[in-house]
């Protein structure tokens, strides 16, 4: 009897726990939520989508939050643009996204080589792999790419400003640069021997801006 007072006791306490993490996460959230709506709205901006920019940002902040190893990733059509719509808008936000991921990743990577396996490997064949990676990581991405959140303004000159907000995960995210490192090395001939270090430094997170 003492023992099934004891279980219950620590089923309750963990229950309890989760219910307190929750209720700091969705009170996170809508603080989060809220601010951002504030300003979002007093800068010109509309939420793309049925939901208000206060519940659009709650919903994203929380599966933002709902996992330790995701990421935020904006996707930006700012300034002057061509863009008269939405749609045309979204993919050009989309397409940013995923170019500034693959150059952040890229740049990693090279920093790595230059830095660990050595400046001397140089030339245009070490490029032809860099860009080679850039680009196959910038195809792997953009194809798990899903809008979250997506806002626009309209400019003046009926043109259209667009931001979008994705969420990536970071295992997944991994397992997509390393495969875009080994049809690199394969597409380029390079670096064969060192695949094992590059695919270590592939596996760190990418930084973006």
């Amino acid at each position: 009897m003492k023992k099934l007072f004891l279980t219950a006791m620590v089923a309750l306490t963990f229950v309890a726990a989760i219910s307190a993490a929750n209720s700091k996460q969705e009170k996170e959230a809508k603080k989060y939520a809220k601010k951002q709506a504030k300003e979002m709205a007093m800068q010109g901006w509309k939420t793309d989508g049925m939901y208000t920019l206060e519940e659009a940002f709650y919903k994203f902040r929380m599966e933002l939050t709902s996992d330790s190893c995701n990421r935020e990733l904006t996707g930006n059509v700012l300034g002057e643009t061509t863009c008269r719509t939405l749609n045309q808008a979204k993919q050009w936000a989309m397409i940013n996204a995923a170019n500034e991921y693959a150059k952040e990743s890229e740049m990693m990577l090279r920093s790595r080589i230059v830095g660990e396996i050595g400046a001397s490997i140089e030339g245009a064949s070490i490029d032809q792999f860099y860009e080679a990676y850039e680009a196959l990581v910038q195809k792997e991405i953009k194809g798990d790419l899903k809008i979250k959140v997506g806002i626009y303004r309209e400019k003046k000159d009926g043109s259209i400003e667009y931001r979008a907000f994705y969420i990536i995960n970071e295992p997944r995210a991994a397992s997509m640069r390393q495969r875009a490192l080994m049809n690199a090395i394969d597409e380029s001939n390079m670096l064969k021997e060192h695949a094992k270090e590059l695919s270590d430094f592939v596996n760190e997170p990418v930084k973006s801006k």
